[in-house]
């Protein structure tokens, strides 16, 4: 089942919110996940040195996004047409119910217009979008269907990431400055990847996913995920793990991009 991204409001200013499988402790800058199953073996510890990474694949379609490694929807759904807060049915319901339990400690959520972002069986995901000088872009409700109908869940900030599937959660990554600034010729990429979940202080070496390549005429852009550390999990914000991309052809003029980004945007340190 897909959890939703976020528990519970929390006071002061618009910020990402907590999901189910992470608590923010934002006083001490730690955090606690719970992590999807994958990784058995202890993870590695530093340093570790720059991971060959699989051959690239392309690109999807249509990816999917999440707001913080929980419910995931598609990337139309930040266009989808505004005015849920008006709409008929359980589910918009239960967005009113959120805007009344959670909208007073999010000042000026009360103007705001909200769009059906994603939906299923289990929950839906609404988004609107901010104009406020020092609002975050985005800000999420997240409702769920359960036994007793449709409830809402929680609001908070939204920042869109791209989930390359269910196997991977959210990264990012940018040029590693250990090594120089790649040339046209170049077909290799040093890279530092930083992943969105919790993990321990660990690296992502062996947890990296192969990575999906979209070639344009002036732009290669690069998207990368993370597969999840199991257990509970501290968040210190480690360094970006080193990795190797290899391109099938020279890169050329193309200005580099980080497809984990929403949208696309000139690679960067940290996530």
């Amino acid at each position: 089942m897909t959890r939703p991204p976020f528990e519970h409001a929390t006071r002061g200013p618009l910020r990402a919110l907590a999901s189910t499988t992470c608590v923010a402790i934002a006083l001490v800058g730690l955090a606690a996940c719970s992590a999807a199953a994958g990784v058995t073996a202890p993870p590695p510890t530093w340093p570790v040195p720059p991971e060959q990474l699989p051959p690239a694949t392309s690109g999807a379609a249509e990816p999917n996004l999440t707001c913080g490694g929980g419910r995931t929807f598609p990337a139309s759904g930040l266009d989808a047409a505004t005015g849920a807060e008006t709409a008929p049915g359980p589910e918009f319901d239960a967005l009113r119910a959120g805007l009344a339990k959670f909208g007073s400690e999010f000042p000026g959520s009360a103007s705001l217009t909200w769009r059906l972002a994603g939906h299923d069986a289990t929950g839906a995901i609404f988004l609107a979008r901010s104009e406020a000088p020092g609002a975050p872009a985005w800000v999420a409700i997240d409702v769920v269907a359960d036994a007793g109908g449709w409830q809402p869940s929680g609001m908070g900030q939204c920042n869109p990431s791209v989930v390359l599937s269910p196997e991977f959660g959210p990264a990012t990554w940018a040029l590693d400055p250990a090594f120089a600034s790649p040339t046209p010729d170049a077909t290799e990429l040093h890279v530092l990847v930083w992943e969105a979940a919790c993990s321990g202080g660990s690296p992502a070496t062996g947890r990296i996913s192969p990575p999906v390549i979209e070639w344009a005429a002036n732009t290669l852009t690069i998207t990368i995920g993370v597969r999840r550390l199991d257990g509970i999990q501290t968040c210190p914000g480690p360094p970006g793990t080193p990795a190797i991309v290899t391109l099938a052809e020279p890169l050329g003029r193309r200005t580099l991009l980080d497809g984990g980004r929403v949208p696309a945007a000139p690679p960067s340190p940290a996530f």
